[in-house]
Formats: C-alpha cells, structure tokens, sequence
C-alpha cells in the first residue's frame, strides 16, 4: 500500500480538504478578518475578487482594532458597496466561528422585516459557499428567517429583531449588528421619528449585549446630527466614513473594481440628489439647505478653470481680487476660493481643498496666494484661532464666526446666486458642500467637509461687498439733507431726493450696480415722511432706518433686504 499523499488535482477538492480541516480543528482556526473576508466568505459569490477591495480591507483592519481595543464599530458607507455584507453577514459568521462556547447574535434593523431578510441573506450565502455549507449542522432546515446551527458540538444562533420590537431584558454574548436603524423601507422616518430612534438606540438597544460584546452600527446618514453623526463622535467607538467619491486622500473612486467614475458621475448627473444621499453621505433629510441645487447649478461655468498658486496671476490693473479661507478642524479639510471682479461679475478663479495640511504649511500657502495674486482682501476664519500670529500677509483678515457674521455673509452670498452675477468653477465637491449648509447654516460633519465651500465663498464675497462699499461717497445724515433742501421746514410731507454716488479714480461698481447692471451712475431715492410714518408704505423695507436700505438692496425672491438683512413675513 502506498504511503504517498493522495493529490490535490481540483479546485473543489482543495476546498473540500480545507473545510475538513476546519471541522476537525478543536478550535476552528479561521484567521483575522480580512483573510476570512479575502479567503473564505467570497467564495458564496460569483465574484470573489470583490473582496480584495482596498476599503473591504480598510474595514477588516477596522474591525481588528475594535477587538484588540474593547471598542465599537460605527460605519457610514455608500449603497452597494457590501456595507451590510461585510459588517452585517459576514462578520456575523465569522464570531461564530471564533466562538470557544455557545454564541448568539442579534441582528437589529429599524423592521423586523427588514432583520428577517438579512438572516435569509446569510442563510443563503452559506448554502452556496464550498466551505461553509457542511460546517454548520443546521437546527432550522427550513426556516428562511431563522439562523440555528451547531458548530463544533456547540449551538450557535443569530437573532433577528427590530429595534422597538425586540424584547427587552435579552441579552447577547456574541455581537450586535444595527443595520439601517435609520431606514424604514416602508415609510420614510421624518426628524422626530429620526430623533426617536436615537433615544432608543442609546437607552435601549446599547445595553443589550454583555459587557465587552462588540457593537457594529452600519448605515447611510438621514438628516444632520442623527444616530450615525453622535456616535462618530461617542469614544465608545471607532469610526468609518467612506462616500463613493474622494474617500481619502488620493484617492479618487471608492470601489473602481464596481464602479467607475464614469458610472458615478453619470448617476449623480441623473438623480444628484438621491446620490448626494446614497453615494456621498450627505444627509438629505435635513432643515432644507440654504440653497437648492438649481440655485448653484446655475451658477456653475464649465468653461472656468481653477489658476494653479504656484504662478503669478497676470490681470490686466482693472480687476480686484477677493478671497475667503475656511480653515479646517481636525479632521475636515481647509477651503480657499479666489474671485475676481469684471465689471458687476464676481467670476471664481481659483479654488483649492487643503485635507490634513499643519496649519504652518497653510500659512505658507496663504502668503504664497497674497503675493502671486495680490488680493484685494481676503477673510479667513479665525474664530478659534489657529492662524494667530504665525506671520500671515497683511492681505487677509481674521473673521471671527458668530451668528450675525453668519446670517450677513449668507445674505450678500445669497444675493450674488439670485441676480446672476456670480460664476463658479464647476466642481462637484464644491458644490455639494455648499447644498450640505441648511437655513440654520448648518452643516453635517464627512470626510468631504463640513460645509466649508459655502463660508469661503461667503467671506470672499462679504470682502468684495465690503471693499466697494468703501468707495461711496459720504452721504451725510438725514437731518443735514433735511436742512439743506428746506431748512426752515419740518419734513411734514413726503420729499425726493435722488443721490448720486461720485466716480473716484478707477470706478468699481458698487453693490447697487451689481445688482442693477447699470452703465450710469447708481442713484438713491430718499423717502420720508411724517411722525406717524416714518418712511414710505411703498418702501422696500418699511422698518429700515438706514438711508442707502433702498429697492437695489431688496431681493423680491427671497424678501430680504441685503443691507440690513430685514425678511419680510409673507
């Protein structure tokens, strides 16, 4: 009898002798995550070279960490992209496979329905993996909705449930997986709902596992702030956010091996506001943001390209240069954008994202922008001060973020949008982050940003509506024009005035000229009247007393009145 080794001839045979090694392993020998994922769980599909993808191992690594560390894992992830395959499926398996003892666990969605068909999804995956299939001595045969098996002479077990259904007082030892707790596919959850779920989640369903039991929260983001955003932030967790698009630096596409950039781009042109949602991660169920996307779209120029830093600007000595600089905060990235004004047109010349930059090399970077553009006036955001006294060009000045500074540079923002005077360089990210600021001029916190585009161009813009502003001639106070039209009479009856703003030595179109496209001279029409009315009933703002707070201030589609920031009640 030959003593020689029977050889291994066919694929299916070399699977066959690796799941009989697994099976008479004590201990079940199934490696980290990434070679689980890599190795064995890919052979359930028709594409097992999916699971090389970079971010697959990104998150394996992730996982990894959570374990050595006795953290949680939460995971914002894009739409077919294997979110709940890897965290939710497979990792599932894998514990239980690790398991030394009986092992249960839950599988939490917003719907036990929806909990139900991932149980089914992971039933199915086994039955079609060479390796799994015979590992698992099922007690439910034929229970699609259930998952009950015996591995190694021990029971195994994951539950399903949804996240209000579910029974108090059970307890895992296993895992949890909340997959989707934001998302009834049924009907959509509007913010109360929303805010609901988030109380239950961290009264409730945090405490179900044992201590030390791992907890793994995956999903897509609903509305600023939810569940997904405090946990990000909760030290009970680590955290992973990866949108199709930009995931990390250098780094264009998420997925390539999927999805192209082609393919991306042609489904954000087609539905670019489900995409912002499902691809992007950017919250769409919010407060409504501050500008829609037609608003922005229709100010974009394809023709515009972003000039490079590195060369000096050549203008042609009739041109001003604004800028606005949004520094970024830890993990989200700094926004600089240049303008240049032709005639009433504010066109974007220049913008730039600085992720993960030391604030030294910004400065650098800042200074080098100042000389080879020789801005006009630039603002940066200093509200806490992280470019204090680091030798910045006396070209930018320090803003400092408030409610008001806010509220005022959306409006002169807002106003540029709506009278067609503002072009944009067409860029994607740009754009999203100025549709992520809602009407509280808010913004949810991604790996793209944190709403950073909309204040640069708005501190840019409140630069150039500033530095003309400078240029009108002094009007004088209402009481000197009442004295010097009648000045022995008591203004009792309505008066006229128009006032004309003089030409200094290179005239630049003021404010009102932006917003009128006028050749000539701008005028004001002065207005006022007795003690009972103040003002002019036809006024554009009837409880102004600011004498320039005129119609070329007034916005009719928004009713508000750039100078004051006055809204008018509909």
């Amino acid at each position: 009898m030959s003593n020689k080794k029977e050889e291994i001839t066919t694929f299916s045979k070399a699977f066959d002798v690796l799941a009989q090694g697994l099976q008479s392993h004590q201990n079940l020998q199934v490696g980290s995550f990434w070679e689980f994922l890599r190795d064995v769980w890919s052979q359930g599909f028709d594409h097992p070279e999916y699971f090389k993808a970079w971010h697959i191992g990104v998150i394996a690594e992730d996982i990894e960490r959570c374990l050595q560390e006795g953290k949680n894992y939460v995971a914002v992830l894009p739409r077919y992209h294997f979110k709940s395959t890897i965290l939710g499926h497979a990792f599932s398996i894998w514990q239980l496979l690790k398991a030394n003892r009986d092992c249960s666990i839950l599988y939490l969605s917003y719907s036990d329905g929806m909990a139900k068909y991932h149980i089914n999804e992971i039933n199915k995956t086994i039955a079609r993996n060479p390796i799994l299939k015979d590992l698992f001595a099922s007690k439910n045969p034929r229970a699609d909705f259930a998952f009950r098996a015996t591995v190694n002479n021990k029971p195994v077990e994951i539950m399903h449930g949804g996240l209000f259904s579910f029974k108090r007082g059970m307890h895992v030892n296993g895992a949890l997986i909340a997959d989707d707790v934001l998302r009834d596919p049924d009907n959509p959850l509007n913010p109360a709902q929303l805010t609901k779920v988030e109380d239950h989640f961290l009264t409730e369903s945090l405490f179900i596992p044992l201590k030390g039991v791992p907890i793994i929260v995956l999903g897509t983001p609903m509305m600023p702030g939810d569940l997904l955003t405090k946990l990000q932030s909760d030290d009970r967790f680590i955290s992973r956010v990866l949108p199709a698009l930009n995931p990390a630096p250098n780094r264009r596409v998420l997925m390539p091996e999927l999805y192209n950039e082609e393919w991306l781009i042609q489904q954000q042109q087609a539905r670019p506001k489900s995409f912002a949602s499902e691809f992007m991660l950017i919250p769409h169920f919010s407060t409504e943001s501050y500008f829609e996307n037609e608003d922005i779209e229709k100010c974009e120029d394809e023709t515009l390209r972003s000039f490079p830093v590195t060369k000096v600007y050549e203008s042609d000595g009739q041109e001003d240069i604004f800028a606005g600089f949004d520094v970024g905060k830890k993990r989200h990235p700094s926004h600089l954008v240049l303008f240049k004004q032709v005639g009433s047109k504010f066109e974007q010349i220049h913008q730039s994202w600085l992720d993960g930059w030391s604030f030294s090399d910004q400065i650098e970077y800042l200074n080098e922008v100042a000389q080879n553009f020789k801005i006009t006036k630039g603002y940066i955001d200093n509200t806490r001060g992280e470019l204090e006294d680091r030798g910045l060009d006396r070209a930018w000045y320090p803003m400092h973020f408030t409610s008001k500074s806010k509220n005022t540079m959306a409006q002169i923002f807002e106003q540029y949008v709506h009278s067609n005077n503002l072009r944009l360089i067409k860029d994607e990210r740009q754009r999203q982050q100025i549709l992520s600021v809602n009407n509280d001029l808010k913004a949810p916190e991604t790996p793209l940003g944190h709403g950073d585009a909309f204040f640069s161009i708005a501190m840019a813009l409140q630069a150039a509506y500033e530095f003309n502003q400078g240029r009108f001639t002094s009007l004088g106070s209402l009481t000197d024009w009442q004295e010097a039209i009648a000045p022995d009479t008591e203004p009792n009856n309505k008066r006229v005035m128009n006032v004309s703003i003089s030409d200094n030595k290179k005239r630049t179109p003021s404010l009102q000229d932006d917003f009128k496209e006028a050749d000539n001279t701008p005028t004001f029409q002065l207005v006022w009247g007795s003690d009972e009315e103040e003002v002019d009933v036809e006024a554009s703002n009837p409880h102004c007393n600011e004498i320039v707070c005129t119609r070329e201030f007034w916005v009719p589609e928004r009713m508000l009145c750039l100078y004051c920031g006055y809204r008018r009640k509909n």
